[in-house]
């Protein structure tokens, strides 16, 4: 079979990944610092700011295919160690673009809808990035320099995803179900827009385009705009719990230490037009909750 190296098996993203592309691909998976069992996946040990580790890693994996997920992805940790953020989201990117231009092998670098500023939504794939914050600024960087030095790469913008915990990664849904069931109150933003996706269908968009073996940026967010509030209240609906300490707030009337977009919706048509299909957040989060109790 041949072999698909998916960087980031650790992560939410990555772990979904791991999971669900083992029908046609041989899957080398790479954690950090995080060792991890995922049946059916062979696991290396991976520091994208050093090169000795991306060698042995790719020496081991022998990849025809890579699908870069791993990132520091924490907008908070990124603001705060810039120079680390740099290192592993644009150095180690460009440091897997080279090696996958030299041996001629399809690479997707998932980016994020965070590398727009939110001011004029929905973005299209020809919108330019102008990121306003660490994290965001580093993955249009990292875009950048993967294009210059792959041309070939194929560079996936990703929405806020949803789906079940796997192993020790989670989402924010998680996150939020967990401080409902604490009764603390959460206050989240109607002003704050995403297009949401499930991660399974994200899966899916992925390796469409890995399939067809097109190039350049694709968007892949979900069907629908939602705020922040509306979100919590559809997440709390589908797990059948209290929406009682959801409380809506704005954005706007908040300094907030690390700035924020308030809309960075993808239009996603270009990749609908291939073949994509992300369900609508209901839906999603229906099959979320019912996978969630069948484990």
């Amino acid at each position: 079979m041949r072999s698909l190296l998916i960087t980031g098996a650790s992560g939410f993203l990555g772990g979904h990944l791991c999971r669900y592309s083992q029908t046609d691909w041989q899957i080398w998976g790479t954690y950090h610092t995080q060792a991890i069992n995922l049946p059916g996946v062979k696991l290396l040990p991976l520091d994208l700011t050093d090169g000795q580790s991306l060698q042995t890693c790719w020496d081991q994996a022998r990849p025809d295919a890579v699908i870069h997920t791993a990132a520091l992805s924490k907008v908070g940790q990124c603001q705060y160690n810039p120079d680390r953020s740099y290192q592993i989201n644009v150095a180690g990117t460009v440091q897997l673009a080279k090696r996958c231009a030299q041996a001629e092998i399809p690479l997707i670098f998932t980016s994020t809808d965070l590398v727009f500023d939110g001011d004029h939504p929905p973005y299209g794939e020809r919108d330019l990035p102008h990121p306003i914050n660490i994290y965001g600024e580093h993955k249009a960087m990292a875009e950048a320099a993967a294009l210059t030095h792959y041309p070939a790469v194929t560079i996936c913008r990703l929405p806020l995803l949803m789906g079940a915990a796997i192993g020790t990664a989670q989402c924010f849904v998680q996150g939020l179900l967990a401080a409902i069931a604490a009764n603390t109150p959460q206050t989240l933003f109607t002003d704050e827009i995403r297009t949401p996706a499930s991660v399974t269908d994200v899966v899916q968009g992925l390796h469409l385009v890995l399939d067809q073996g097109v190039s350049g940026i694709w968007h892949l967010g979900g069907p629908e705009q939602l705020s922040r509030y509306d979100l919590g209240l559809l997440i709390a609906e589908s797990f059948d719990v209290s929406k009682i300490n959801l409380k809506p707030g704005l954005q706007s009337s908040v300094k907030l230490s690390i700035p924020r977009p308030k809309d960075v919706s993808l239009n996603s048509q270009k990749a609908m037009a291939l073949g994509y299909a992300p369900q609508f957040p209901k839906a999603a989060l229906r099959e979320i909750s019912q996978s969630s109790r069948a484990i």
